[in-house]
């Protein structure tokens, strides 16, 4: 799966952006909707007003009013033709009206409504009707919605502008501080990018935001791995290589001895030292390549391993070593299933049966038990003293005055994968205080 890469700080300025854009706009169309309710209550309060007074001079000169003349210039004043009114007495006589407004009543409404005429283009109108108390005089007064159309307009264009003015100058202000805000990410980066591949201390930049902590940290934590298993490597090459030597070195003087023998007798002695030494140093490589893929960051694979099956297994393969070294091998188990590798556990279980059966006496036993989550392997051997204990489980360690040959590797390689399987080993006296139990307690699955 390849990566999808971005520009963080594109992302950031466009988001940031998009978000304040959108809150404008709603702002807007809801600022259009205030507007507008706000002034259509203004301008119905204002026809209320208008129709009152008209009203208060018809009570008393309506015999004398006279309807305006038709000729009248508009051009005196532009905005009359926005506005109409008409004042009926209750015999149906028009008595006054503004100039070109129609001989019929505008509306038949009490009260506020709402009409278009073609007389004036088709244009919305907004009335006001209203009777005086005796009912004798009907008052009606009109306004065009092009008044209140251009008074929201120029409203908004008041609060529009600055919007669109400022839009751009908050653009650059957020491209600016997302650039100076996101600049310890790339010191960050600067200082890795320039490291030398051998240079993994951690990385302490002078100033940092505290939300990036966790990433450096996981940076420094990463590097505090890596280098501790490039020297976890090199350890492991430099004891290898010194390990190796001694059984390459018995192999390349059994061989000369071979070559110098004087009779078929030595000679034939000097083969099977060869063998001998050949098949040790075959041990220790496939002990040195079996520690080696065990990596101590991974665990194990998750899977379904019946341990009591698992050790027959291995106990049937130990079986002719056993006969052959005369040591009794016994198996004691119960059904038992845990959670783990099981070529990684076989490797376990065999370099402990094979340890115990290489280090007990002729005539001595191995008991090999499965029981609730816990693998034993019990000999009958010399044992490890208490104070050696911990250190057995260090790579190459062998016990002083150790008789039987081996490369010291076993109980790490046991040691290593129970670690991978988040496994507890013991170490504690065999029966009756004689030999060496071995214990490995696996946690709940």
């Amino acid at each position: 799966m390849s990566t999808a890469w971005f520009a963080l700080r594109r992302r950031l300025v466009g988001r940031l952006l998009g978000g304040v854009t959108v809150c404008w706009l709603g702002m807007m169309a809801w600022g259009y909707v205030d507007t507008r309710h706000e002034v259509n209550e203004l301008m119905d309060d204002q026809l209320v007003l208008d129709a009152h007074t008209l009203l208060a001079i018809a009570a008393h000169e309506a015999d004398e009013m006279k309807p305006f003349s038709d000729e009248y210039d508009y051009q005196e004043n532009e905005q009359l033709k926005y506005f109409r009114f008409q004042v009926w007495v209750d015999d149906g006589r028009l008595v006054m009206n503004s100039p070109a407004t129609p001989g019929v009543p505008l509306t038949d409404a009490d009260g506020h409504s709402n009409g278009a005429d073609a007389d004036s283009g088709g244009r919305h109108w907004r009335y006001y009707a209203q009777w005086n108390k005796d009912r004798t005089v009907r008052v009606i007064v009109g306004q065009n919605d092009h008044v209140r159309d251009e008074m929201v307009s120029h409203t908004l264009w008041q609060l529009l502008l600055p919007a669109l003015l400022g839009l751009p100058i908050l653009g650059a202000w957020v491209w600016l501080a997302t650039r100076h805000g996101l600049r310890p990410l790339d010191v960050v980066a600067e200082q890795i990018a320039a490291r030398e591949p051998e240079h993994l201390d951690a990385v302490e930049p002078a100033t940092a935001p505290e939300e990036i902590r966790p990433l450096i940290e996981s940076i420094n934590q990463l590097f505090g791995r890596v280098e501790q298993a490039i020297e976890a490597e090199k350890r492991f090459t430099a004891d290898a290589a010194h390990e190796l030597r001694t059984p390459l070195a018995a192999l390349a003087a059994q061989a000369q001895v071979v070559l110098r023998a004087r009779d078929p007798e030595e000679s034939r002695h000097a083969a099977e030292q060869l063998i001998t030494s050949s098949r040790r140093a075959a041990r220790l490589i496939d002990q040195l390549l079996t520690l080696a893929r065990l990596d101590p960051f991974d665990t194990a694979p998750a899977g379904t391993v019946e341990l009591d099956w698992l050790a027959a297994q291995v106990c049937a393969i130990n079986g002719p070593l056993a006969v052959e070294n005369g040591v009794a091998l016994e198996l004691d188990t119960v059904p038992t299933t845990v959670t783990g590798d099981a070529d990684m556990l076989r490797i376990l279980l065999r370099n402990l049966v094979d340890n115990a059966i290489r280090y007990t006496p002729a005539g001595g036993s191995v008991t090999v038990s499965v029981t609730d989550r816990v693998l034993s392997v019990t000999d009958t051997g010399p044992g490890i003293p208490v104070a050696e204990r911990e250190r057995v489980f260090d790579r190459f360690h062998r016990l002083a005055g150790q008789e039987k040959e081996g490369s010291g590797l076993g109980l790490s390689i046991v040691a290593r994968i129970a670690e991978r399987h988040r496994a507890k080993i013991r170490l504690a006296d065999g029966a009756g205080g004689v030999g060496l139990q071995v214990s490995v307690e696996f946690p709940v699955a």
